[in-house]
């Protein structure tokens, strides 16, 4: 799309936007100056404006004769109210939506854009049907509230903890600018954000009173450990088809549940889809211990300026043409971008069977003694690599493809090796593991992690996941009976990865990630109200014989079916 000469621009701060309910909510509006009405881009943020402003290319923009407005979240910057993650989402972004379509310099036709919570906001916008609303951007889009804080039954410990603490901070500083003394809390939330990493050990998981008095969603997802009516009061609305164009990264902390939104049904045919090997920022070319090559970076597909034109283009017309392909995946290890007319992509599922120490095509014989490792929570396995999000932040290895062999004397990690590849195994879509397992306690965990294993030895891990055993019903939590072999499958999640000839497919099977996933405290009580003293060492046996075939399967597409680009 050709874009205009850029015009003047008018800059507004502090607008009020008012609620139904008599809120009043307040945004910064950036507009052209030009005679006739404009269509409005909307981002409605629980964040600092002024850093929104930075993720938001102005210039472009404008070049496209668009207008921005920027509001801040009810309870959030110099809006009114009370900050409750999900709460008034739905209501307020429909209220917002008519605002600015409603407004004199505005043509009546909005979009809306934005990245992680600030792209759930748009979600539950849209289930109200705006009529004004015409197309989304969503990026690392978190999608469901619960499939958010939970994975597998599993409390994502360190992203959910890491941002109810910063979160707090929100109203924190509120009261301090309406003059309120915040001195006792200042100093209690100050050791809190300075306690991680080591501070996400905290136990009970309750038990955080500084985040009872600021931020008191917290103990409601603690205590909520399964989908209840607290969640479905909070899960996300069904919504009409919109065109919607959704960015994930293969590193990403919300990587399954963005691929869940774009592939969601009625699904607009004019939506697209771009997953990089990126994680939950920077769409760079390098993460982890691996550097992806230049044709990697968001930049070098011209990622910012597809979205600015698939805004503008929609509103402009509703007749806007669809794309033939509109999936673009970047696959790691052959480092190059293939296009595809649906997500998942076609693919034939490949079964590796676990036998002792290795897999293999064919299932284990009959008489083929179980694996077997203690897991001890106190001690449990520490996150290296993922789709994580940790305070630490992505360049402290916490993120990324890492190399695995610190771990490599770990006895509670069971690993699962397969044959050098005598050619390229392309690998695109969600990875699960068929496990046939029995543990000695009356709760405990599963997780699997799909590794690369170079010839010279490095061991790249590309996608893992977790499942609470007592939790394969997210609704029905059931304890187990100990020792008794139960079947279920661990789901590792989506990949885009081509193992080269050589290499080795590797899967480490074992009970815990942390500081990602809280730690399964063995006893069957819910996790969060565990203190560590009454944790309880598990005896876990991974069965794989005739009669308990566990296997990995791999959705495996044949590369030279995929056009590319680089």
């Amino acid at each position: 799309m050709s874009t205009p000469s850029r015009p003047s621009t008018r800059t507004d701060h502090d607008v009020p936007v008012p609620m139904r309910d008599g809120t009043v909510l307040r945004a910064v509006v950036v507009r052209p100056l030009v005679d006739e009405p404009v269509p409005v881009v909307l981002l409605r943020s629980p964040y600092p404006l002024a850093d929104a402003r930075f993720e938001t290319d102005l210039m472009g923009l404008a070049e496209r004769g668009l207008a921005l407005v920027m509001v801040a979240l009810r309870g959030t910057g110099a809006s009114d109210g009370v900050f409750y993650p999900w709460v008034d989402d739905e209501r307020d972004g429909v209220d917002t939506i008519a605002w600015c379509a409603d407004q004199e310099w505005s043509n009546g036709r909005v979009a809306t854009t934005g990245r992680s919570y600030v792209a759930q906001t748009q979600l539950y916008a849209a289930g109200g049907a705006p009529p004004a609303l015409r197309a989304m951007v969503t990026g690392v889009v978190p999608s469901d509230p619960w499939s958010l804080t939970y994975t597998g039954g599993a409390l994502n410990l360190g992203s959910a903890l890491g941002w109810a603490a910063a979160m707090a901070g929100v109203p924190l500083a509120r009261r301090a600018a309406a003059g309120e003394d915040v001195t006792a809390l200042q100093e209690a939330w100050g050791a809190l954000l300075g306690s991680f990493p080591a501070g996400f050990a905290t136990t009970p998981l309750t038990r955080i009173p500084v985040l009872d008095e600021l931020f008191p969603a917290w103990r409601d997802w603690v205590e909520h450990a399964h989908v209840d009516d607290y969640w479905q009061q909070h899960a996300l609305p069904d919504r009409p088809a919109l065109p919607t164009f959704v960015v994930a990264g293969w590193h990403d902390v919300f990587r399954d549940l963005s691929l869940r939104e774009f592939a969601r049904e009625p699904r607009h045919p004019g939506s697209r889809l771009v997953i990089g090997p990126w994680s939950h920022g920077a769409a760079g070319r390098s993460l982890g211990d691996v550097d992806h090559g230049p044709s990697a970076a968001g930049g070098a597909i011209g990622l910012d300026a597809r979205l600015l034109d698939f805004l503008a283009a929609h509103l402009a017309s509703d007749d806007v043409p669809v794309p033939d392909a509109p999936v673009q995946v970047f696959v790691t290890g052959a480092n190059v971008w293939t296009h595809h007319t649906t997500w998942p992509p076609p693919a034939r599922d490949l079964d590796l069977h676990l036998h002792p120490g290795a897999l293999a095509a064919e299932a284990a014989p009959a008489g083929t003694p179980p694996s077997r490792y203690v897991f001890d929570p106190r001690d449990p396995v520490p996150t290296l690599g993922g789709n994580t999000l940790l305070p630490q932040g992505d360049a402290a290895g916490t993120c990324g493809s890492v190399d695995q062999r610190p771990l490599d004397g770990r006895t509670d990690v069971l690993r699962f090796v397969g044959d050098p590849l005598p050619a390229p195994l392309r690998v695109i879509g969600t990875v699960r593991l068929t496990l046939h397992a029995a543990t000695s306690a009356a709760d405990t965990d599963w997780t699997a992690k799909l590794v690369d294993v170079h010839p010279d030895g490095t061991a790249l891990n590309l996608v893992d996941g977790i499942l609470r055993a007592s939790r394969q019903d997210p609704t029905n939590p059931t304890l187990l009976t100990p020792d008794e072999p139960h079947e279920l499958v661990v789901e590792l999640g989506a990949v885009g990865h081509e193992f080269a000839a050589g290499h080795r497919v590797r899967l480490d099977v074992s009970s815990s990630s942390f500081p990602r996933f809280d730690r399964n405290p063995g006893t069957g009580a819910p996790a969060a109200s565990v203190a560590e003293a009454d944790f309880v060492t598990a005896h876990q046996r991974v069965l794989h014989d005739a009669a308990h075939p566990s296997r990995l399967t791999l959705p495996v597409v044949a590369a030279d079916d995929q056009p590319a680009d680089n």
